[in-house]
């Protein structure tokens, strides 16, 4: 599949099945986003790889910093609701956290690290759906979590840029329709 059709092929979907990417192809997956632009070639990104048990151990992580989040706040914590952060690891064969690293000496300000890090997860995206796969980009509040971050072994100032989801898309559930209509989005300066 070229570039313009991944591009415009690639869609979210929430839930996936198995097979998920696994040898070559998650490789592939990977290198296409270590292909992402790059200012100072720090390579300010990292990729951590959660699949088989993995996805119950982070369902865990979930649940457990969902409980801790309301205790902080003084709140209970509803047991239907840590059930659903449990299981959202489950949507999916494959989950990548796309991290993006902080940075020692702020030579490449950390807005910029951080811009390099959603390409690269786009990068992912595209060569996903390039090679026949679904996925899914999640954040919410387990990305900025220090519970979640600490449990995934990252550092303090690092950053979950997104949780990316991959599997193969169920048949019979497709999503809505790319918006593709460039109109009002561009326009000439001066």
């Amino acid at each position: 599949m070229d570039a313009l059709t991944a591009i415009h092929a690639r869609r979210s979907h929430s839930f996936l099945a198995d097979p998920g990417p696994g040898g070559d192809d998650l490789a592939a997956i990977i290198s296409a986003a270590a292909a992402a632009p790059d200012h100072g070639r720090h390579r300010p990104w990292r990729f951590v790889v959660i699949r088989g048990r993995g996805r119950e151990a982070l369902g865990s992580v979930f649940g457990e910093a969902y409980r801790k989040r309301c205790a902080e706040a003084g709140e209970g914590s509803d047991p239907a609701r840590a059930e659903r952060e449990r299981a959202k690891p489950m949507r999916a064969p494959v989950i990548i956290a796309v991290v993006c690293l902080a940075g020692a000496d702020e030579k490449v300000p950390r807005h910029e690290r951080l811009a390099s890090a959603a390409a690269a997860t786009q990068n992912m995206l595209l060569a996903a759906t390039a090679l026949g796969y679904g996925a899914m980009w999640r954040t919410g509040w387990p990305a900025g979590d220090p519970h979640v971050k600490t449990a995934l072994g990252l550092a303090g100032g690092d950053d979950i840029v997104g949780f990316v989801y991959l599997g193969t898309a169920p048949p019979g559930r497709q999503p809505p329709p790319g918006r593709r209509d460039p109109d009002g989005l561009a326009r000439t300066w001066p």
